[in-house]
C-alpha cells in the first residue's frame, strides 16, 4: 500500500515537472517570437534604406583641372535605380568678391534620372566656388536624393592644353613642353565631354585633335569649338583626313598619300637636332591661304590658318610616332608651335571672375541712387528762410502786438509745418519705379557673332521680387552686396528654351545684380576696308551692327583716328590726315569719350585697362598689326535684361563698350618722319 501510494507520488511530481517546463518553453517560444516580430521588419527596412537608389559623381574642368578665374564645366555622372524620372541638379553659391560684393543664390539645371541605369550631364559653375569646396544635390518630387561634392583642382600660371582623347596616355608627347611664358599642363579631354558653349572652352590655352575625332564631335561642340578659335582660341589637328564642312576652309592641310620624310626637316623648325630617323606623314598639298612652318609646299609637314583672331595648326604627322616620342627635342617642337599659335593679346574671352573684371563691371551698382539730393545752396536758403521766420520776423511780430507768450504754441507748429514740408518735398523726388544701371562689352568677331558680357545693377523702392530671361545657353550668376541677399531668395534655371534669373523677397532698396555673358549670334559687325600707305590709314568703315555707335576711334600703330557717331548702316570714309599720334591710348580715348569718365561709364573706363590696341597672328608682323575699332553705345544688349513683367522704371541707365579689330591691307612706304 505504501509502494503503491510512493508511486502516484512519483508520477504525480513528474507530472508537474513536465507541466512546468512545458510552461517555461511556451514563455521562452512566446518571448523570441515578440522580440522577431519587433526586429525582423526594422532589419528588412533597414536592408531596404541601404540599398542604393543613386550614385552621383562630379568632376570639375577638364580632366579635373580648372582655371578659377573662369566659369569652368563640371560633368556630373549618375546611376540611378528605379523608374525613369525628372530630377534637378542644385548648386548654393554664396562666395564673397572683391569690392564688398559677394555671389549669391542657387543654380539649378533639368536632368531625366534613366530608368536602372547611368547619364552624364554637364553644368557650369563659376571657378571662385569650385575652388571654395562645394557641392551639388540631386532632387526629384521635391525631396534630395544624393549630394556630391564637385571635385577639380584650381592651377594657375599654367597654359592647359587639351587633348581629345579618352587616356592620359593620348597626352605624352606635350610633355615638358611650354609656352615660353607658362609650362603646359597636357590633360585628356574626353570627346563626348567638350563644351558647347564659348565660355566653357574659355580656360584653355590650346586644343588638339585628330581629323577624325574633329569630325565625330557633335554639331553643337564643333560651333563651340569653332567661335572659341574664331575669338583667340588655338587648335592643333595632328594628322590629315577630311575635314568636317564647316572647317574645310580653315584647315592647312589637303590629305594624301603616306610616305616617309626625314625627321631633320621637323627638327629643323623645332631648332633642334638628334632626330635623324623617318618620320610617316600623310599629305596631298597645302592651302593656298596657309603658312608653311616646315617641309615645302610640295610635301608641307607644319602649317597653320588663321581664323579670326585665332589659328588651326596642322601637321602632316602623328604625335605618337615612336620616333618623335623618343626624341629630345620633341618638347621644343611643340614649345615652338605653342609660342607662334597663341594670340591671347586680343582675346575676345575675359576672365570674368578675375578682380578687374568682376570688380570693375560690377561697381555699377555705386552709381544707383534712390534720392536725388537738392544742392547744397538749395538747403542754405531754406534754412536761411526757417531761421529769418522763427528768430527775428516772429520776435518781432509779437513784440509789437505784445504777445510774447504765443511763442510757445507758434514755434511748434512752424517747426511741423517745416518738417511736413520736407517730407513731401522728399516724397516726390523719391524715385516711385525701378532703377536700373547695366554696362557691358560687346567684342565682335566680324562675322555677325560677339561675345557679350555685363553686369545689371537693380534697386527698387518696394520689397518684393523680380524675374529676368536671358537667352538660352546664357551663363548667368546673382550677385549682392555682402550680407543683404539671402541664398534662399536668388536663383538661375537654366533651360533649353531661356536662362530664368529670379530674385524673391529683397528689401526695399537692396541692391542686386545679373552677371551674365554668352556668345550674341545676332549682333553683326563693322565692315572695314583698310589699308596702309607711308604710315597713314586709308579706308572706310560700315555700322553692321544693330546699335547706334558713339565716339567711333580707330587705334593703330600709336595714331588715332576719330570718326564720331555712326548709325545702323551708315558708312564712313577715314581722312588720313586726322589721326593724331597718342602713347597712352586709353586715356586719350577717355578724353575723346567722355562717357567714360563719369557716371555708370566710370566701371567701364576702369575696365577698359584690359585691353589690347593690336593682336598679331603668326602670319603677321609688328608693322602689319590689325587695327582696333572701339565706340560705345547706349543702347540694351542680349546680357543687359529687363524684368519679363512690365515694371514702373524711374531710371534705366545702359552702356557697352564694342570692340573689333580690323585687318589693314599693307600698303607702300613706311612710318612718316
Amino acid at each position: 500500500m505504501n509502494g503503491q501510494i510512493m508511486h502516484r507520488g512519483a508520477r504525480e511530481h513528474t507530472r508537474r515537472r513536465g507541466m512546468h517546463l512545458f510552461c517555461l518553453q511556451s514563455l521562452i517560444r512566446f518571448f523570441c517570437g515578440a522580440v522577431l516580430a519587433l526586429v525582423a521588419p526594422t532589419t528588412v527596412l533597414a536592408a531596404t534604406a541601404d540599398k542604393p537608389t543613386m550614385y552621383m559623381s562630379a568632376t570639375a574642368g577638364y580632366g579635373g583641372y580648372y582655371i578659377q578665374q573662369d566659369w569652368v564645366p563640371v560633368a556630373v555622372t549618375i546611376h540611378h535605380v528605379g523608374a525613369k524620372e525628372d530630377a534637378t541638379l542644385t548648386v548654393q553659391v554664396g562666395d564673397a568678391l572683391v569690392g564688398g560684393r559677394r555671389l549669391g543664390g542657387g543654380l539649378t539645371w533639368h536632368v531625366q534620372l534613366p530608368a536602372n541605369g547611368w547619364v552624364t550631364t554637364e553644368i557650369d559653375v563659376p571657378g571662385v566656388v569650385l575652388a571654395k569646396g562645394a557641392s551639388v544635390t540631386c532632387s526629384a518630387n521635391g525631396q534630395p536624393l544624393y549630394t556630391a561634392a564637385l571635385n577639380g583642382n584650381s592651377v594657375n600660371h599654367v597654359a592647359l592644353v587639351a587633348v581629345l582623347a579618352n587616356s592620359s596616355q593620348s597626352t605624352q608627347f606635350l610633355a615638358g613642353s611650354s609656352t615660353t611664358v607658362n609650362p603646359v599642363l597636357p590633360v585628356a579631354l574626353n570627346p563626348d565631354l567638350v563644351p558647347t558653349s564659348v565660355n566653357l572652352l574659355s580656360g584653355l590655352t590650346a586644343v588638339v585633335t585628330t581629323v577624325d575625332t574633329l569630325s565625330r564631335l557633335s554639331v553643337a561642340q564643333q560651333e563651340a569649338l569653332y567661335n572659341w578659335v574664331e575669338l583667340g582660341g588655338l587648335l592643333v589637328l595632328s594628322g590629315t583626313g577630311q575635314a568636317p564642312a564647316k572647317w574645310q576652309s580653315s584647315v592647312p592641310l589637303k590629305p594624301g598619300a603616306e610616305e616617309a620624310v626625314p625627321g631633320t626637316l621637323i627638327a629643323q623648325f623645332a631648332n633642334s637636332a638628334g632626330l635623324d630617323a623617318n618620320v610617316p606623314v600623310q599629305v596631298g598639298g597645302i592651302a593656298a591661304t596657309a603658312r608653311l612652318w616646315a617641309g615645302s609646299n610640295q610635301r608641307p609637314l607644319l602649317a597653320s590658318e588663321n581664323l579670326g583672331r585665332g589659328q588651326v595648326w596642322q601637321t602632316a604627322f602623328s604625335p605618337m610616332d615612336p620616333n618623335l616620342l623618343g626624341w629630345s627635342g620633341n618638347p621644343l617642337l611643340w614649345t615652338a608651335i605653342f609660342k607662334d599659335g597663341v594670340a591671347g593679346a586680343g582675346s575676345g574671352l575675359a576672365h570674368l571672375f578675375s578682380d578687374s573684371v568682376a570688380q570693375n563691371l560690377a561697381s555699377v551698382g555705386d552709381a544707383l541712387a534712390p534720392l536725388r539730393v537738392p544742392s547744397l545752396p538749395v538747403f542754405a536758403v531754406v534754412f536761411a528762410v526757417y531761421l529769418l521766420v522763427i528768430g527775428p520776423i516772429l520776435f518781432l511780430v509779437l513784440r509789437r502786438f505784445r504777445r510774447a507768450h504765443f511763442a510757445w504754441g507758434l514755434l511748434p507748429i512752424f517747426s511741423g509745418i517745416t518738417t511736413v514740408g520736407i517730407y513731401l518735398f522728399g516724397g516726390t523726388e523719391r524715385p516711385s519705379g525701378l532703377l536700373m544701371d547695366g554696362v557691358g562689352v560687346l567684342d565682335l568677331s566680324g562675322d555677325g557673332k560677339a561675345e557679350s558680357y555685363g553686369v545689371e545693377a537693380i534697386m527698387s523702392p518696394y520689397p518684393g521680387g523680380l524675374d529676368f530671361s536671358l537667352p538660352s545657353q546664357t551663363l548667368a550668376v546673382p550677385l549682392s552686396v555682402n550680407d543683404v541677399l539671402p541664398l534662399s531668395d536668388a536663383a538661375v534655371h537654366y533651360g533649353n528654351a531661356d536662362t530664368n534669373v529670379q530674385f524673391r523677397n529683397v528689401g526695399r532698396w537692396h541692391v542686386r545684380y545679373v552677371y551674365a555673358a554668352h556668345l550674341d549670334n545676332h549682333s553683326g559687325q563693322i565692315d572695314t576696308n583698310l589699308s596702309s600707305a607711308y604710315g597713314l590709314l586709308f579706308g572706310t568703315l560700315t555700322n553692321d551692327t544693330p546699335y547706334p555707335l558713339e565716339h567711333v576711334a580707330i587705334v593703330w600703330q600709336d595714331h588715332m583716328y576719330h570718326l564720331g557717331s555712326m548709325k545702323p548702316g551708315q558708312t564712313v570714309e577715314l581722312d588720313p590726315t586726322s589721326g593724331t599720334t597718342t602713347k597712352q591710348w586709353i586715356s586719350d580715348y577717355g578724353t575723346y569719350n567722355r562717357d567714360l569718365t563719369h557716371g555708370i561709364g566710370r566701371s567701364l573706363g576702369a575696365y577698359l585697362g584690359q585691353f589690347s590696341s593690336s593682336v598679331t597672328t603668326a602670319s603677321d608682323d609688328a608693322e602689319n598689326a590689325s587695327a582696333m575699332v572701339i565706340a560705345t553705345t547706349d543702347k540694351r544688349t542680349s546680357m543687359l535684361p529687363t524684368p519679363t513683367v512690365a515694371q514702373d522704371v524711374s531710371s534705366d541707365k545702359t552702356l557697352v563698350l564694342v570692340r573689333q579689330y580690323a585687318d589693314v591691307n599693307p600698303g607702300i612706304g613706311g612710318p612718316l618722319p
